[in-house]
């Protein structure tokens, strides 16, 4: 058949990342296992003298990180090894073993942080001192002695680590139950076909041009969610107990506080995403405006949301094509980025099209010794263009990141992590307005709009729903099923009210948020956005601005998040970058009103 996934054996070399220079076969990654045992077992000769002289401190650091580096590049081999074809059974045991591998490896080095905290500040500076080649570790041992006062002692943390178990069965309870257990009856659509419900195909579904299949699934959906309203609301109920339990015994003020202290966040930040979103509902409030005229619907309702109200245009952009988009779109960055862009795309960085086995979706991976690799299933789309260019964003920023920084710094934080790949969107995004024209620019349009509403305004929402659950239970109130829809209505009220039907079971969607069990994550979505978005209309306002970019691509993660986005010329603290994302937004609705 014309239209057939190849095997992987029929897709030119051309097309594939070249991951097979990094080893051979399996031979290659077990020598390089045995080298690395060898390695482990001279660093766990340092354990309990770790900070007897600076001579040990710093040789201590120099064979973990020769270590480190090893294991990476094993780790990046045998996971990519699988993902390029996860029907072949010798990746499924590579990637066991790089697992195994890493496992092994962060074992054994678990004792040097808190030997570290366990001598103190005043002694770690003093070797510091005595050793100027420690120097280059200061900021990463003083991140390692900032978290001391959070640390308890030896037996009382292996009392917390055997938790760990426990607390996540709340989250595996939610995934069992919301994918496997509740069963979905079909639904029918406009014609009167049953269409197939299920958790995996319902967003899916709130998404076609047909609006009674979009009202029949959103009331079926949330009809039977309203079933286990209990059940959902004591697994929340339990999640945000156990993060509560985790702050408090590690010394915290909040669990709040504990998800901010990992990466040194302010507080500020996290209250300067919701005053700022807040005071920019109005914005919202347009965008529902124009969606109810584009859909000639007397009244918006929840299950509208999603519509589309410009046809999917079916341009077909062959690679070749995507490339040279690409390198268009981008060219405002400059020479030096754009003959990055050309080394990705000449050197097999990229495996680009979908193949029998292969892993689904789109990253970027790779670390200190190898390319930063790229997986793509390009389909020759144009959003397959915009996945490239995201992928390509966080692939020049670690290649950026580790030509600059030794590798103690060459890894970006996860704050920062969405920053370089979001920015490349948005300039694509800007280019393609310029470029296209009719359907396809109004397709284009709405695409960033999307991405702006789904992402600023969405889970910023998300971001309250958290605090308003976790304060809830911290001020010795009760949290349930009730409790949460009564939260989530009001949200919905809030962001949707005035223009929006809130139709009965919306109270029910916080039930199937899976990142409500990973506490007070998503506000990092809505401030990578942001700073993206506050990057790319400054560089496209005044092209100076580039450089100040680059030198933040440059930086890895020499410094903390906050400080980092600063050497780009955004200051998360204040509520400039949320402000542009709005005005952004706001300009994209005029662009599209035209």
């Amino acid at each position: 058949m014309e239209n057939s996934v190849p095997l992987r054996s029929e897709v030119k070399n051309k097309y594939k990342w070249d991951i097979d220079t990094l080893y051979f076969n399996k031979e290659g990654v077990l020598r390089d296992t045995r080298k690395l045992n060898e390695m482990i077992e001279e660093i766990q000769s340092y354990k309990g003298r770790l900070t007897e002289s600076a001579d040990t401190l710093y040789s201590c650091l120099k064979i973990v990180e020769k270590a480190s580096r090893l294991c990476e590049v094993m780790s990046t081999y045998t996971f990519m090894k699988r993902d390029e074809d996860n029907s072949n059974v010798d990746g499924q045991e590579l990637a066991d073993l790089g697992q195994k591998i890493s496992v092994e490896f962060e074992s054994a080095v678990s004792f040097i942080n808190p030997e570290i905290i366990a001598a103190g500040e005043e002694k770690i500076n003093k070797l510091i001192d005595e050793k100027k080649e420690l120097k280059l570790y200061k900021h990463y041992i003083h991140n390692i002695l900032r978290q001391g006062k959070h640390i308890l002692s030896p037996k009382e943390e292996k009392i917390i680590a055997q938790t760990g178990e426990m607390a996540s069965s709340m989250v595996n309870t939610f995934k069992m139950l919301s994918i496997v257990d509740i069963k979905m009856p079909s639904v029918k659509n406009s014609k009167g076909e049953e269409i197939e419900l299920t958790a995996n195909n319902f967003t899916k579904l709130l998404t076609s041009e047909d609006r009674i299949l979009r009202k029949n699934a959103f009331n079926t959906f949330y009809g039977e969610y309203e079933e286990y309203k209990n059940t959902f609301g004591a697994l929340i109920a339990g999640s945000n107990k156990a993060d509560i339990f985790y702050a408090k015994v590690k010394g915290f003020d909040s669990a709040l506080d504990k998800a901010l202290f990992d990466e040194n966040i302010p507080r500020q930040v996290y209250f300067n995403v919701i005053d700022s979103v807040s005071k920019n509902i109005d914005a919202l409030d347009s965008y529902c405006e124009m969606k109810k005229k584009m859909l000639n619907v007397s009244e918006l309702h929840l299950y509208d949301l999603y519509a589309p109200i410009v046809k999917n245009v079916d341009s077909n952009v062959e690679f070749e094509e995507g490339k040279e988009m690409v390198l268009e779109g981008l060219s405002i960055l400059g020479d030096d980025y754009i003959n990055i862009l050309k080394e990705a795309f000449d050197n097999n960085w990229i495996d680009v099209y979908e193949n029998k086995g292969k892993c689904s979706g789109a990253y970027s991976w790779g670390c200190y010794d190898t390319k930063p690799y790229i997986l793509l299933n390009y389909n020759n789309k144009l959003n397959d263009v915009l996945t490239m260019s995201h992928e390509l964003g966080h692939s020049v920023h670690s290649y950026k990141s580790r030509k600059n920084q030794p590798y103690v710094y060459s890894q970006y934080t996860i704050f920062c992590a969405e920053v370089a790949s979001i920015t490349n969107e948005c300039l694509m995004y800007l280019y393609l307005m310029d470029k296209l024209q009719g359907d396809e620019r109004k397709y284009i349009i709405n695409e960033f709009l999307e991405l702006i509403r789904t992402t600023y305004f969405r889970q910023t929402m998300f971001a309250e729903f958290e605090l308003q659950s976790h304060t809830l239970i911290e001020k010795g109130e009760s949290l349930n099923g009730e409790k949460a829809s009564e939260i989530w209505l009001k949200l919905y009220e809030k962001y949707y009210g005035r223009y929006c039907v809130i139709d009965k079971g919306i109270e029910m969607e916080w039930a199937r948020i899976p990142h409500f069990y990973n506490a007070y994550y998503v506000y990092k979505y809505v401030t990578g956005l942001s700073a993206a978005i506050s990057i790319a209309k400054s560089i496209v306002d005044d092209r100076k601005n580039v450089d100040r970019y680059m030198e933040y691509l440059k930086s890895g993660g020499s410094d903390y998040s906050i400080e980092l986005l600063k050497k780009a010329g955004v200051d998360m603290t204040t509520s400039k970058p949320m402000d542009d994302t709005a005005e952004m937004f706001r300009y994209l609705l005029k662009e599209f009103n035209k």
